[in-house]
């Protein structure tokens, strides 16, 4: 079984330190809009991190099928976009059922930094972990988006 991000909304303290590493890491500025993972508030006591889980959770909306280029693969069990395929007509980040594929010209998603996600190891309440993961694994995350 491969490793994937898992988040625990119940450590998650709204800091979006995730995000700025994100958005720092892949593309250079700290900027939470080009972080490839987010942190939503659906009320004032829970911050929502939300996270690419590799398709494990997405059922009939998972970018790899809804792909209209074939641009988007799973590769070691990691979802990648192949930039040189992908035309930015967004329909990955339509159908993202967590928003965490962004477009400009193409689509930008966490690639899980190459083994070793910069959001998991800045993050400083525990909120987010890289595991062996299935969608048991997503349960808690899943309940506080109220499925």
């Amino acid at each position: 079984m491969v490793s994937v991000l898992v988040s625990y909304p119940e450590y998650c303290t709204g800091c979006r330190f995730c995000e700025m590493i994100c958005s720092l890491h892949h593309e250079g500025v700290v900027n939470v809009r080009k972080a490839r993972l987010r942190v939503e508030r659906p009320n004032i006591r829970v911050d929502l991190p939300l996270v690419c889980t590799q398709c494990i959770t997405c059922g009939d909306d998972c970018c790899v099928d809804l792909c209209p280029e074939n641009a988007i693969s799973v590769v070691d069990g990691v979802v990648v976009i192949d930039q040189e395929l992908c035309i930015g007509c967004k329909t990955c980040a339509d159908t993202c059922p967590y928003g965490v594929i962004w477009v400009d010209e193409v689509a930008h998603k966490c690639d899980l930094c190459g083994g070793d996600p910069m959001c998991v190891r800045f993050c400083p309440s525990g909120a987010l972990k890289f595991e062996e993961a299935d969608e048991a694994s997503y349960a808690s995350m899943l309940t506080a988006m109220g499925g």
